[in-house]
């Protein structure tokens, strides 16, 4: 049995993993009381603060819900711009057989370092940093299935 698939990563695919990663850490739990905290902060002092301090305040409520997001999303889109696209991973019994244009590279089970799920894509990790994504739109139905056949092979 083998599985085949041509990676298209786009830039809301790196936004989603680094937001599921921010929010799932402490920094996610910061960011929310940060959040939180300006807000009532706002709410509080709004009346009577002059309007310079009413402008920052508003500045503050946006930090976290809307100006952060932004930010990660930029930072996304540059990632994006870098990963070369139309990557051809297929999935085989020896291993991992990796075509890009005219390039190929094959990598044994041995050197795959795990796979995680991580919302609605697959993360096949080459090493502690790298990996290749699969997201759910390239995945279909067989999501389940292949991430059981990939640690299935992880752990032979």
């Amino acid at each position: 049995m083998h599985y085949q698939y041509q990676c298209k990563i786009k830039p809301i695919d790196f936004w989603k993993l680094s937001m599921r990663r921010t929010y799932r850490s402490l920094v996610g739990v910061c960011n929310i009381v940060f959040g939180v905290a300006m807000i009532l902060l706002t709410l509080r002092f709004w009346n009577q603060a002059n309007d310079v301090v009413q402008a920052l305040l508003f500045l503050a409520c946006l930090l976290i819900p809307v100006i952060q997001p932004l930010g990660v999303y930029w930072k996304a889109k540059a990632q994006a711009a870098v990963i070369p696209q139309g990557t051809e991973l297929s999935f085989h019994e020896d291993g991992i057989h990796v075509t890009l244009g005219d390039e190929r590279e094959f990598i044994c089970w041995n050197k795959v370092k795990g796979v995680r799920k991580e919302g609605s894509m697959i993360i096949v990790y080459t090493d502690a940093n790298h990996g290749y994504m699969l997201t759910k739109k390239v995945l279909g139905k067989e999501r389940n299935e292949f991430y059981q056949y990939v640690k299935r092979h992880l752990h032979t």
